[in-house]
């Protein structure tokens, strides 16, 4: 018996240290550098639709053309695929408590929407291509009106919610 603890000890031994570099090597990759996450910046939300209004905005008037000037190879990537993003961000970031006090600024986000739809009108070649263009423009003159009277967009709840 005494012989057979003197060899334990350095099986033992010997088999703690492989295990452990066995371990050691499990975690690093041989050849290929380790590819880190890239860690991004989270977007800055916001639940206020003032700033959604003005970007949808800017947006129409910048993908506007691309249906007026009826380019349907464009109008999905450069219009409705953005417009609906928008749009869908918009209705998740605000809030149902403050689409109450959305105000006139619900204007703006019609607009988004009836922009995507005479979009997809035109690109469908749709026989109501001219009514949904009809109103689209009507939606946007009302965004503009509520932009350029921000008075009548966004209210404090707690202010205005029902002042009459």
């Amino acid at each position: 018996m005494p012989q057979m603890r003197i060899l334990s000890a350095p099986v033992l031994v010997v088999s703690a240290l492989c295990s452990s570099l066995l371990l050691q090597a499990c975690g690093q990759s041989s050849d290929h550098a380790e590819k880190k996450a890239e860690i991004k910046a989270a977007p800055k939300l916001t639940n206020d639709a003032t700033s959604y209004a003005h970007e949808a905005w800017r947006f129409m008037n910048e993908a506007d053309p691309y249906v007026y000037r009826k380019q349907r190879n464009l109008i999905e990537e450069n219009v409705r695929k953005p417009a609906r993003k928008l749009s869908t961000d918009w209705r998740i970031n605000v809030k149902m408590t403050d689409s109450v006090t959305e105000g006139k600024y619900a204007l703006c986000r019609k607009a988004l929407t009836s922009l995507d739809v005479w979009a997809r009108e035109t690109m469908e070649n749709s026989a109501n291509v001219s009514q949904t263009k009809a109103d689209y423009e009507r939606d946007k003159a009302q965004c503009k009106d509520a932009l350029e009277h921000p008075e009548l967009g966004n209210t404090d709840p707690k202010k205005k919610a029902f002042s009459s």
